[in-house]
């Protein structure tokens, strides 16, 4: 492996190469460096900590020709104070937006990149804020969760208003798939389309609180990719499948974590567990991955869909991510990004898997299919 990074400000290069059980590392031309290393994972460690350094000064890894797989962009924005790690992606669009808390809660800052990495602009959206989590709209709309409290946020007019809830202690829902966006205003479940201005499904519902000390509520709901279904758990024991074109429902006994469909609408997986969503009726495993049960709310199995593209990263904080095609049945890369320390928030855009990472790298793989 080599890449070779450069700091726009400066105009200086950093390169490196991997030989083996050998780094090589040479600023601007001048003296190569070696690290000698006695393991394969010494080697990721050491390169991992290499190129943090440089891109931590500014220096910045592009390479617009990457292969499926391979990255686009690694380039450092900085340590976020929150650990969210907000990231607010679409399909139709290459270009994304990403939310850090500066220091000590003295500002917030929304970055908006295009698809091969530049920072196309920053927005200061203010001081003591932590925004949670962040979707994007059609018109333009970025929906925030800050601290709980839904928010609007113009891409246009900078303009951030309250939006649908008065703040609630953890009981807030939020997703969006295509022009549907989700949420919950403490009171109500919300399906609304932002490409047609209409309100495609609401139910009234109270979320239940926990007996778990790692979190108060049972409060998520979420999306299919084709936008014909929503799920939603208010209380310990169940997931409630609603069809969005009949507002006809199926109740799923599940206790488990980290839900996600299929990417043809047909398969509701959680817990390990896979459901038709038509019915609820238990079936076997769809998918030509295997998916672990038993897994904590803390444990990370998270599980992205384009098309028939699936990205999922199955096990805790810095395992790889696997883009899978499930057309084909085949792996199509596996995505072992040197940035993640503990954890990673990953979001595909049209062309790309752009990932946001703990200790504020953001890097892009090409899914250009």
């Amino acid at each position: 492996m080599e890449k070779t990074f450069i700091n726009p400000a400066t105009n200086k290069q950093w390169r490196i190469e991997i030989d083996g059980h050998t780094i090589r590392t040479c600023l601007n031309g001048g003296k190569v460096k070696e690290i000698l290393c006695d393991s394969a994972f010494q080697v990721k460690s050491k390169a991992a900590s290499a190129m943090m350094g440089q891109i931590r000064k500014g220096f910045v890894y592009q390479n617009p020709d990457a292969a499926v797989g391979q990255a686009r962009c690694h380039r450092f924005v900085g340590k976020d104070s929150n650990g969210f790690m907000p990231l607010a992606a679409a399909l139709t669009r290459d270009d994304f937006f990403l939310t850090r808390v500066v220091g000590d809660f003295e500002d917030e800052t929304l970055y908006h990149f295009d698809g091969s990495g530049e920072i196309l602009e920053t927005v200061s959206l203010g001081a003591k804020r932590m925004t949670y989590e962040q979707v994007l709209c059609p018109k333009d709309t970025l929906l925030l969760n800050n601290s709980y409290l839904l928010e609007q946020f113009s891409l246009r007019t900078h303009e951030i208003t309250p939006f649908a809830n008065k703040k609630n202690s953890m009981k807030t829902m939020l997703d969006a798939s295509g022009d549907l966006a989700l949420w919950y205003t403490g009171e109500e479940i919300v399906v609304f389309d932002f490409g047609s201005n209409t309100e495609v499904w609401r139910e009234t519902v109270k979320c239940k609180k926990s007996k778990d000390p790692n979190f108060a509520y049972y409060c998520f709901g979420m999306l299919s990719p084709r936008q014909s279904k929503a799920v939603y758990r208010v209380t310990e024991g169940e997931y409630v499948l609603v069809d969005l074109k009949s507002a006809q429902k199926v109740v799923i006994p599940n206790e488990g974590w980290h839900p996600f469909f299929s990417p043809d609408d047909q398969c509701f997986s959680v817990g390990g567990r896979f459901y038709l969503t038509q019915t609820g009726e238990e079936m076997a495993n769809p998918f030509p991955f295997s998916v672990r049960q038993g897994l904590n709310f803390s444990d990370t199995c998270m599980v992205r869909t384009r098309g028939s593209l699936m990205a999922v990263q199955q096990d805790r904080g810095n395992s790889p991510i696997e883009v899978w095609d499930i057309g084909s049945g085949q792996l199509l890369a596996t995505i072992d990004d040197p940035f993640v320390v503990r954890q990673v928030n990953f979001a595909f855009t049209k062309s790309g898997l752009v990932l946001h990472t703990d200790y504020g790298a953001m890097s892009i793989y090409s899914c250009a299919l």
